[in-house]
């Protein structure tokens, strides 16, 4: 071959080998573009292009000066698809084809990377050093400090890892993912304020749903700081021009982070506020539900449960299935309860087991202790010598300390109390209930058929009371009456 050939040659071959590290760049930088627009299946698909590009480099020009810069691309690529042994690989290498030390840092940062990502954090945290103490692009000091920071936060190191996350924090342009994780590391390590700094600024700027990671995550920070979540949700309230659907979640943020604060009475007014906003917003929905819960806690007259129907209407369209779940046990409860309070109303023959029975549903299924207290008080006046009248002593008595509103019903705490012990001790000595609740070590077979036979003659009872405000029910789809004490018989006080 003669030399202008051989010249011609080397030419072309550099040539192709320019493009193609010209090309591997540009696709690089276009799949960190998708990632962050959250095209990461686009965002793949180019990685494995770079990838596919500088592994032929490599292989054909492995001599070449820009060998090094071809392995740093490729292990970039490798831990943006995830593939944390070869990015190790490929690091090793790029650092044994340099002879600078800051690529040779910037390589061992990028296998500490990898080996983070699958649990070596001792050789993390060493090779990661290693990399942050040198000389290299601020960018990649950021990510690195991040994972030192989750390295050690692994390790169990919570106060240096903390001041890598804090470092890493002010200096480095995380995507959503990226911040989050920060956010997330940031609350695990106890800097609860900053992690709902950053909280925030995800919460201003991105799309959130009820189910979101980031939902989920602000949730989990209100528990730990509520005041923390209170305050920076309060400053988001203030941006100008905000959508209605965004201002009610913010309020119902506010809401969960004053619940759990244990401040029910603002919590109330946040979850009022998130549904008045936009009573379409997916907050409202949950927010409806949480209202609910306050309400039925405080609730102490019958009214204040059937008021509640609307509101569960609204709380089973949430995206979260167990809110969805219990509203829907709610609401069927506190319809059946309505029903009841209609056949009490009635003052029919059945009156007083419609009242007994919605006390049940008001302690056990709705978990109004006040309306249920209120409603076997009712039931002792209206049947004070029925055979169940012992059920409703005990009734009674499990819910005290909840008294309903005395503009309904008399209920004088203690001395009601009291009283009840004292009705107890006169009824019957084999009276089911009394011998079933009371001294249930020491009760007979006897009783405890007759307790039996209570029940099942209760239940029929019921089924009359239910066919006069549902005449399609039948015996069937009555709801078998519940105790509404420990099956010890211990009162709870």
């Amino acid at each position: 071959m003669n030399r202008a050939v051989s010249f011609a040659l080397v030419v072309v071959g550099g040539c192709v080998y320019f493009n193609a590290m010209y090309d591997a760049r540009r696709e690089f930088d276009d799949g960190v573009r998708k990632m962050r627009e959250k095209s990461e299946i686009a965002a793949r698909v180019q990685f494995d292009s770079v990838i596919a590009k500088t592994g032929r480099i490599l292989e054909d020009h492995p001599g070449s000066k820009w060998a090094d810069d071809a392995a740093i691309l490729k292990a970039r690529s490798e831990l943006y698809t995830r593939k944390w042994e070869s990015a190790i690989e490929t690091a090793a290498l790029a650092a044994a084809l340099s002879d600078d030390e800051s690529t040779m840092a910037l390589a061992a940062g990028l296998a500490g990377v990898a080996h983070r990502e699958i649990g070596e954090t001792v050789a993390a945290d060493s090779l990661l050093t290693l990399a942050i103490g040198a000389d290299i692009d601020a960018d990649d000091r950021a990510l690195f400090l991040f994972q030192r920071g989750l390295a050690r936060q692994q390790m169990g190191k919570a106060e240096i890892a903390a001041a890598d996350l804090e470092a890493a924090a002010t200096e480095l342009n995380l995507s959503t993912e990226g911040r989050l994780t920060l956010s997330v590391a940031l609350r695990d390590v106890g800097d609860y304020e900053r992690s709902a700094q950053l909280a925030g600024q995800l919460l201003a700027t991105t799309t959130i749903n009820p189910v979101s990671p980031l939902y989920s995550h602000v949730d989990s920070l209100s528990v730990l700081d509520p005041r923390s979540v209170d305050t920076v949700v309060a400053r988001l309230l203030q941006s100008p021009s905000l959508a209605a659907t965004r201002t009610s979640t913010y309020h119902y943020l506010r809401g969960r982070a004053h619940l759990h604060s244990t401040d029910t009475t603002e919590a109330l007014v946040q979850f009022e506020t998130a549904i008045a906003v936009s009573s379409t917003a997916t907050a409202a929905a949950d927010a409806a539900y949480w209202v609910t819960e306050l309400q039925l806690r405080s609730a102490d007259t019958p009214d204040d449960l059937t008021a509640l129907l609307d509101l569960y209407s609204v709380a089973r369209r949430s995206m979260s299935s167990e809110i969805r779940t219990n509203a829907a046990a709610r609401d069927g409860a506190t319809r059946t309860f309505a029903g009841l309070m209609e056949a009490y109303d009635s003052r029919g023959a059945t009156a007083a087991e419609a009242v007994l029975r919605a006390a049940e549903l008001a302690g056990a299924d709705l978990e109004a202790p006040a309306v249920a207290r209120g409603l076997y008080l009712l039931y002792l006046d209206l049947a004070p010598e029925s055979r169940w009248a012992a059920k409703a002593i005990f009734g009674a008595i499990a819910v005290s300390g909840h008294p309903p509103d005395p503009a309904w019903i008399e209920d004088r705490g203690q001395v009601t109390d009291a009283d009840l012990r004292a009705r107890l001790a006169t009824l019957p000595a084999d009276d089911p209930y009394r011998q079933t609740l009371a001294s249930p070590d020491e009760r007979r077979p006897m009783a405890d058929s007759l307790y039996v036979l209570a029940e099942a003659d209760l239940r029929r009872r019921l089924s009359e009371i239910r066919r006069l405000f549902d005449p399609s029910a039948t015996f069937d789809t009555i709801p078998a009456a519940v105790d509404s004490v420990p099956a010890d018989g211990r009162a709870e006080q």
